[in-house]
């Protein structure tokens, strides 16, 4: 049984005529009165009562036809998806996000896209760079908004932005109530720091800044994820570098303090798979191409 099938038994069951469901198909009578015939003899039932002056449905043909428009109408819907995701009108973008890259201008290239092409649906997923980069060669994620260095060559980069760290300290902190930090001030300092298993280099540049004025912060805490680390600051566990958009929400018990000058500016980066031509890809790619900060002269990277 083909779709065909099901569409020419609809037309007669529609019509109960078979000449003018034949000049609706845009068929000669004959052929359509065979195709009907062997669809019967296939099923094993009689769609159709025939007589010289009517054309009826069976019962059997009754429950066959809204069986059969249940059918044509799901065809029609996955014909049309097929086109609309052929051309990016459809479909599913796996993104993901670190949570410092959750700003304003990000909500604003998603919701540019989402004006664009309301037929595609968002699937977020808050991840560390690491993480990011795993599922993208894995096929997992479609684009990413990570930290450098990427070092992948079946992975394409975009920047995309680049913020300032700032100091998190909890409230009534010795550091947070100095006019002026200095990197001598940090030595033997708890840090609160995201486990090293899931990051790659964020930290190296603090740290030697911190190295080369003699001071050894250390360890207090780890944790694995940034909204941890902010509550675990908060909580008085230690002090930790941050990006400054972390700082453009108000947190409870959290107070944040420039740095001492010298640290790199924190990139994000768009990153995506090569090999990934979708349509809906290329669009959302031109959306961040909208919306992203010009390209730095010599753009700074983390070590």
């Amino acid at each position: 049984m083909e779709l065909r099938h099901l569409r020419y038994f609809v037309a007669v069951a529609e019509e109960l005529n078979f000449r003018r469901a034949a000049e609706r198909l845009h068929l000669a009578q004959p052929p359509l009165s065979a195709q009907i015939k062997n669809l019967e003899t296939e099923l094993g039932a009689r769609l159709f009562e025939r007589s010289t002056r009517a054309v009826r449905l069976t019962p059997a043909g009754r429950v066959f036809l809204e069986e059969a428009r249940v059918v044509l109408a799901a065809a029609s819907r996955a014909e049309q998806r097929a086109r609309g995701a052929q051309h990016g009108l459809v479909g599913t973008l796996r993104i993901g996000v670190l949570a410092p890259s959750a700003t304003n201008r990000l909500a604003r290239i998603l919701r540019s896209y989402r004006q664009k092409f309301p037929g595609v649906e968002f699937s977020l997923f808050e991840l560390t760079s690491l993480e990011q980069l795993h599922r993208l060669r894995a096929d997992q994620l479609d684009v990413g908004l990570c930290r450098p260095p990427i070092g992948s060559p079946e992975l394409e980069t975009r920047f995309l932005e680049e913020s300032p760290m700032v100091l998190a300290a909890p409230t009534g902190h010795r550091l947070a109530r100095l006019r002026r930090v200095t990197w001598a001030d940090f030595h033997n300092e708890p840090l609160v720091m995201i486990h090293p298993s899931l990051q790659h280099g964020y930290y190296d540049g603090f740290l030697a800044a911190c190295a080369r004025a003699g001071a050894k912060p250390v360890v207090g805490q780890y944790a694995n994820d940034v909204h941890s680390k902010m509550w675990l600051i908060s909580a008085g566990f230690g002090v930790a570098p941050t990006n400054k958009t972390m700082a453009e929400v108000k947190r409870p018990g959290l107070v944040f303090r420039e740095l001492p000058s010298g640290l790199p500016l924190v990139q994000t980066m768009l990153v995506w798979k090569s090999a990934n031509k979708s349509a809906i890809l290329q669009q959302l790619l031109d959306c961040f191409a909208g919306g992203a900060m010009p390209v730095p002269p010599a753009a700074p990277k983390l070590a």
